[in-house]
Parts: structure tokens; sequence; C-alpha cells
């Protein structure tokens, strides 16, 4: 009796989740761009924390945010992909990868010294080439998913 009680309103939630199912979709692609540009918006909110309250100089305070933004990144990257295979439905999340690689190249663009490379220069380098790469691995993935996913119209 339970078991049924409970299997009925699982059916009913997944039911109505999938007559919902692409504002759901274009509501969870939103909410991943605010907690993208809400992780970014700490970053650089803890990079003036560092500075002004621990007394970090600019170079260390930039090393542990851009050490941070990796973090972030890398989390967004294994994250989406270990959705997407679990749910199909979450293959189609390529808005991280465009907001990570602005934020990126606006790092580099903005404190790129051709005389004088520092160590953040470095790191923001390497994040934003590891970023396009993963960008390009995650359409990849896409793309090898959405292949098996067709019915072949031939057989």
């Amino acid at each position: 009796m339970v078991n049924s009680f409970f299997y009925t309103k699982w059916y009913c939630i997944l039911r109505l989740l999938d007559r919902f199912e692409n504002d759901f979709i274009i509501f969870f692609r939103i909410f991943i761009l605010i907690k993208i540009s809400l992780a970014i918006r700490f970053i650089l909110g803890f990079n003036a924390f560092l500075q002004i309250k621990l007394f970090l100089t600019i170079v260390n305070a930039g090393t542990v945010s851009l050490i941070l933004a990796a973090m972030i990144a890398g989390a967004f990257f294994f994250g989406s992909n270990f959705i997407a295979l679990l749910i199909n439905r979450s293959a189609y999340q390529f808005s991280s990868w465009i907001v990570f690689i602005i934020f990126f190249s606006g790092v580099v663009e903005n404190n790129w010294i051709s005389n004088n490379t520092t160590r953040n220069n470095i790191i923001a380098f390497i994040e934003l080439i590891a970023t396009i790469i993963s960008a390009i691995v995650a359409l990849a993935l896409f793309a090898i998913r959405y292949r098996a996913s067709k019915v072949d119209p031939i057989a």
C-alpha cells in the first residue's frame, strides 16, 4: 500500500515535469547563467577581500582568485557532463563555457603586458586555453551523444 502511494505521487510529479519540459529547460538554463555570473562576482569580490582584509598583494590575491576560478570552471565542466550522462536534457548546456571564455579572455586581454609577464598572466592564459578545450570537448561529447541517440532512417 505504501509503495503504491509513493509510486503514484512520483509518477504524477514526473508527468507534470514532462508536461512543462520546455519551460523547465529554459528556466534551468537561465538558472545556470545566473549561478555562473554569481560565481564570477564572488571571485572578484573575494579578490578584493583578500587584498583589503587579509593584506595580500595584488599578485598573490589574483593568483588565489584565478585558482578558485579554475576550480569553479572545472566543477562546471565535470558536473554538467556527469549530469548529461544521467539526463539527456542536460547535454545542451553550453552557456557556462561562453561566460568562462569571456571571463578568462577579459583577464588575459586587460592584464597582459608583453615585456613583463607575471605568473597571473600565465595562469589566466592557461585557464583560457583549458576553458576553450573544455568547451570543444563538451561540444564533441554532445555530438557523440546526439548521434548515438538518433535512429538510423535506413535500418
